[in-house]
């Protein structure tokens, strides 16, 4: 347990293992970062356990690698949450499409940002498989009832090819009428200077299967009204590594 006794903390930062926390006063806290790397269930900790201690919590960032269980349908409420980032930390197998409990649980989000790798090798729950109207016709359907209407600006880096992946995307598209701008970045982005982020050849053959399942089950979904942008592998840095597979040039992402 974590008892905190200062009077007007504003900012907390925790990393480890999902345990409780006291705060004897909370009506301060604006910021909470919870890493839950290399431990189970930070995702479910968060909606169900920390609403609690964050009523009044504007901006949330939640790391975890293992979630065992589904996320709840009806979470509690951050009701005052405005930037909300989430890192899937190598979860290979887990359905993304159940991060909608946290959409439902902050209807003030005006930001969601998530990392949805990296990723090691092809997903073997990836949508790269059969016609693309036998896929569609098995895709889960937009959520009854659910609507966000404050949300502006979605980006989701390690953006790839999984299933789950592609109806998260498309529920956000449904369902979210203020949307103004979403980003898919295939890669793991840049550093400060500018230089790609190393990716593996497998890394890159999921990146570009990523592309493969936007053009098929996204872009004909985003409204007019919503900025699309997606980012490629590096046709310098990355896509060279794959000397056996033929890939149409592409643009850079950093400055290479």
């Amino acid at each position: 347990m974590i008892e905190i006794n200062a009077p007007n903390v504003s900012t907390f930062m925790f990393r480890g293992p999902p345990m409780k926390i006291s705060i004897i006063n909370s009506s301060q806290l604006k910021r909470v970062a919870m890493d839950g790397q290399f431990y189970s269930g930070m995702f479910q900790y968060a909606l169900t356990k920390l609403q609690s201690i964050t009523s009044n919590l504007q901006a949330l960032t939640l790391f975890s690698t293992t979630e065992a269980f589904n996320m709840p349908a009806s979470p509690d409420k951050f009701l005052h949450l405005r930037n909300l980032k989430i890192y899937c930390c190598g979860m290979e197998n887990f359905d993304f499409l159940s991060l909608i409990s946290f959409l439902k649980s902050c209807p003030a989000l005006e930001s969601f940002f998530l990392s949805a790798g990296p990723h090691f090798d092809v997903r073997q729950d990836s949508i790269i498989h059969g016609s693309s109207s036998a896929v569609s016709s098995h895709m889960r359907r937009r959520i009854a009832g659910f609507h966000q209407g404050n949300l502006k600006k979605v980006t989701i880096t390690g953006f790839c090819s999984s299933k789950s992946l592609i109806e998260l995307t498309r529920q956000i598209l449904e369902s979210c009428s203020s949307l103004q701008s979403l980003v898919l970045d295939t890669t793991g982005g840049y550093d400060n200077t500018g230089i790609c982020d190393s990716m593996g050849n497998k890394a890159v053959m999921e990146a570009l299967r990523g592309l493969e399942a936007i053009k098929n089950y996204i872009k004909g979904k985003v409204p007019s009204s919503v900025n699309l942008e997606v980012l490629e592998p590096c046709g310098q840095c990355h896509v060279p590594k794959l000397t056996e597979c033929h890939v149409p040039k592409l643009r850079k992402l950093g400055p290479c």
